[in-house]
């Protein structure tokens, strides 16, 4: 419904608009996957080159993904008057409500793509964390080995609480 209690008319233009912004954060949000994707295989296989070319991968990645940053800002305002929204309200979930038909059915499989290829990426990254992390305690372990000191293995969370820094072996962090 628009502020004035009326539904709003979704115009081919603006339904094409819709669709080629989907589309657009879509195609975004699987290139940087598959950087994480690729990141994640080269921490596994200790692969300095190809971590090297996936660190790049994932940065070029991210410059687009930044522009589409913009660019779903200049969607938000130029569509949420035909939606009868502000353009911070203009959300995939307040589009599923305000459109329906083949564009609706779009909207709300696009935003469930989104949101598994969210999940997927936060897990790979959490994964390739504790990797890191893993190898960054093996590698003080053995200078202090070498240097004859002692390295607690304390480190801080997010919280800045002191806790034991202990990640599980790699074989639970799957493919």
């Amino acid at each position: 419904m628009v502020a004035n209690g009326t539904t709003p008319t979704i115009t081919e233009a603006l339904a094409e608009r819709v669709k080629r912004h989907l589309t657009e954060e879509e195609r975004t949000l699987i290139a940087v996957l598959e950087s994480v994707r690729d990141l994640h295989q080269s921490l596994r296989q200790l692969d300095g080159e190809a971590l090297t070319l996936a660190l790049q991968n994932e940065t070029a990645a991210l410059r687009e993904a930044e522009g589409l940053q913009r660019q779903r800002l200049a969607f938000r305002t130029e569509t949420a008057g035909a939606f009868g929204l502000s353009p911070h309200e203009v959300t995939l979930s307040a589009l599923a409500t305000k459109t329906s038909g083949a564009l609706q059915a779009s909207v709300v499989e696009t935003r469930q793509k989104l949101a598994d290829m969210s999940e997927e990426m936060d897990r790979l990254n959490r994964q390739n964390a504790a990797m890191i992390q893993q190898s960054l305690l093996l590698m003080r372990g053995i200078v202090g080995h070498l240097t004859g000191t002692t390295f607690s293995g304390e480190s801080y969370n997010a919280g800045g609480a002191r806790e034991e820094a202990h990640v599980g072996p790699l074989v639970q962090w799957g493919g």
